[in-house]
C-alpha cells in the first residue's frame, strides 16, 4: 500500500512546523513527514484536499484551493477569541490530496469515492474535512460514505446559492448536479436535505419544482434572515437529527455575496455576508451528528487580495471551533 493509502498524494504544500508557545495554524496542523507507519488513534480530524474543477459548469480554478488554503494557514492563530476556544486541544492531520486524472473526470470521481471509503476504513473515528474542488465532489464523497456505512441514513446540510439539482442528462456529474445525483442514485432521500441560502435570480422554477416533488427542505436567505441565521440552522439540524444517523455538511462558497467572495466561479449579488456564514458554520460544527464536511467552489485564480480564500479558511476554523465545543 502506498501513501497512506493508494488514492492519495502527499500534501501539495506544507509549512515547516515551528515549536512555539504562540503557534500559528500552520504549526498546529500536522502532516506526514516521511513516517512509514501512521498512528491515527490520537487524531480527531483529518483534512483532505480534493483538487478537481474540470467538472465545473463554469470555468473554474477550484482545483487550486487546497494549496491556497494551506498557504494561508500561517496567517491564522488556532484560537477563536469570540468563543474563547483554543483549537490546539484538537489533533488535526492533513492527509494530502486525492489523486486526479488529467482528462478523465469519471476516473477522478472514482478516486474521490474510494478515498472516502479508505478514510472510513483506516481511521473511522476521525471527522473528515474536505477542501474542494468544485461541488461535483460532494456526490462522490457522500457515495463513498454510504458505501462504507450502508446501514446509515445520511442527511445533507447545504449552504448554497443554488439548488444543485440540475438534470444529470443535460449536465452529467458536474458541480450543478451533486444533490440530484445523490437523490437519483438512492444514496439519500430528498426529505433529508436542507439547503440554506437560496436567493435572487439564480435558480430556475423547474429546479424548485423538482425540490418540491422530492420533498427537499430549503430556506431562502430572506427567510433565514427573518428567522435568524442560528435559529434557521438549528431548526434544520433538529429536523435532520430525527430522521438520519449522520449529517454531511457541504459549504458552497458561492452562498456568499460577491462583495465578500469575488473568488468563486459563480459569484452573485445579494448573498450572505461572511459573518452570517461563520455563525451558521459554528452552529453546524457544534452538532454531534455532523460527521463530515466539505468546502467547495472557491477559485483562487480570480480572487482579490485573498479575500475569498481567507473566508474559506475562516469557515474551516469556525467549524473546528464548533467541533471543539461539542458537549
Amino acid at each position: 500500500m502506498t501513501y497512506p493509502y493508494p488514492q492519495l498524494n502527499r500534501p501539495s504544500f506544507h509549512w515547516g512546523r515551528q515549536r512555539s508557545t504562540e503557534p500559528k495554524v500552520s504549526d498546529w496542523i500536522e502532516t506526514f513527514e516521511g513516517q512509514d507507519e501512521i498512528d491515527f488513534q490520537a487524531v480527531d480530524v483529518t483534512v483532505l484536499g480534493v483538487p478537481l474543477s474540470r467538472s465545473s459548469i463554469s470555468a473554474s480554478g477550484a482545483s487550486e484551493t487546497p494549496l491556497a488554503m494551506r498557504q494561508l494557514w500561517k496567517s491564522f492563530n488556532p484560537y477563536h477569541i469570540e468563543y474563547d476556544t483554543d483549537l490546539t486541544s484538537l489533533s488535526v492531520l492533513d492527509l494530502g490530496d486525492v489523486k486526479q486524472h488529467v482528462t478523465d473526470i469519471s476516473l477522478s470521481h472514482q478516486y474521490i469515492k474510494e478515498a472516502m471509503i479508505s478514510m472510513r476504513k483506516y481511521h473511522p473515528h476521525t471527522l473528515p474535512i474536505m477542501l474542494g474542488g468544485d461541488h461535483s465532489i460532494t456526490a462522490m464523497l457522500v457515495k463513498g460514505w454510504k458505501a462504507s456505512h450502508p446501514e446509515q441514513r445520511i442527511g445533507i446540510l447545504q449552504f448554497d446559492t443554488h439548488f444543485d439539482l440540475r438534470s444529470l442528462e443535460d449536465n452529467g456529474p458536474s458541480n450543478g448536479t451533486p444533490i440530484r445525483n445523490l437523490i437519483e442514485s438512492s444514496t439519500i432521500e430528498g426529505k433529508n436535505v436542507w439547503n440554506i441560502g437560496l436567493h435572487g435570480f439564480y435558480n430556475s422554477k423547474s429546479l424548485k419544482d423538482y425540490a418540491d416533488t422530492h420533498k427537499v427542505n430549503y430556506v431562502t436567505l430572506l427567510q433565514a434572515r427573518k428567522t435568524g441565521i442560528s435559529n434557521t440552522v438549528e431548526k434544520a439540524l433538529d429536523d435532520l437529527a430525527k430522521k438520519v444517523d449522520a449529517i454531511y455538511l457541504t459549504v458552497d462558497m458561492d452562498v456568499l455575496d460577491i462583495a465578500y467572495a469575488p473568488g468563486v466561479p459563480a459569484g452573485t449579488t445579494g448573498g450572505m455576508r461572511t459573518d452570517e456564514l461563520f455563525e451558521a458554520i459554528y452552529v453546524a460544527g457544534s452538532h454531534p451528528l455532523v460527521q463530515a464536511m466539505d468546502i467547495v467552489c472557491l477559485d483562487p485564480l480570480r480572487d482579490k487580495s485573498g479575500m475569498t480564500i481567507k473566508a474559506g479558511v475562516h469557515v474551516f476554523l469556525n467549524f473546528l471551533t464548533g467541533f471543539a465545543n461539542r458537549t
